[in-house]
């Protein structure tokens, strides 16, 4: 297989697009964290998938007239919806700059009654958030739309792999999409041990590894001296973080939907896995 591709993808095309999309979401992180509710975990900057829309969703945002900022990601649309989660104002963000985008949102968000002056991007630590000549004033781009569907595919597959451990394991969160890393994950915290968690997710590449991958992250992290095999050709990863991961690299198929059962396999061999590390800490 051609080390640039896995699962039949261009991983290169799909770095490219991901980095634009994780961008782009920013804006939706921005109006939550200013306008939102304010949440000890800060899942008021988070965002989810919605499947019927296909669409990155933001939450409801209280107003005179309450909102969502939402992405549609195959043609890097910003969006505003209503409450009833209809389409009220777009944005095409290809050949627009990311502050082209925060003007627009910042005057829909004005309309609709909130206070616009408040949004601002957010801020990450430095080295630690994607760079891109985004972020100095390039234009978005589409002009392939094949690496952003294999994204959808990505994150619609993980959401309804994370969307039925959530609802099926006790302690586990809602599923979130978190802006400053772009994974979607749930938290699964273990009942005997509040302090004892185990961190699902999938995140679309990143410092850790150029390509998506599924993870499963125990914590505290354990000992990595005797960690146990992960099945669906899982492995772990021990450098600056402990968790196990199938990257796609590792997949067997060719196509995300067609993989779905060998990540579940993975996800649920993995859990069990830490949750045997976590109860030997």
């Amino acid at each position: 297989m051609n080390p640039q591709t896995a699962a039949g993808i261009d991983l290169q095309q799909l770095s490219e697009s991901r980095v634009q999309l994780h961008y782009a979401i920013q804006l939706i992180a921005a109006t939550g964290a200013a306008l939102a509710e304010p949440q000890p975990d800060y899942s008021h900057t988070s965002l989810s998938w919605n499947p019927q829309l296909k669409l990155f969703s933001g939450t409801l945002i209280p107003s005179t007239q309450p909102f969502r900022v939402a992405l549609e990601p195959i043609n890097l649309t910003s969006m505003i919806l209503n409450s009833q989660g209809n389409e009220i104002a777009t944005f095409p963000l290809s050949h627009q700059t990311l502050q082209q985008g925060l003007d627009w949102l910042k005057a829909e968000i004005a309309k609709r009654g909130a206070n616009a002056d408040q949004v601002a991007f957010l801020s990450y630590p430095p080295g630690d958030f994607p760079e891109h000549a985004i972020a100095h004033g390039a234009p978005f781009s589409n002009s392939q739309d094949l690496p952003f569907k294999n994204l959808v595919s990505f994150y619609a597959v993980s959401h309804t792999l994370l969307e039925e451990l959530s609802t099926r394991l006790d302690g586990a969160s809602p599923v979130r999409i978190w802006p400053h890393h772009f994974d979607i994950a749930t938290l699964i915290t273990l009942p005997n041990d509040s302090s004892q968690t185990i961190g699902v997710g999938m995140s679309p590449g990143d410092s850790s590894y150029n390509e998506p991958y599924w993870y499963v992250s125990p914590y505290p992290y354990p000992d990595t001296s005797c960690l146990p095999n992960s099945e669906g050709s899982g492995f772990w990863h021990t450098s600056h973080w402990v968790g196990a991961v199938l990257t796609t690299s590792q997949l067997t198929n060719s196509g995300i939907e067609s993989n779905q059962p060998q990540v579940q396999t993975f996800l649920n061999s993995a859990i069990k896995a830490s949750r045997g590390l976590l109860a030997r800490s």
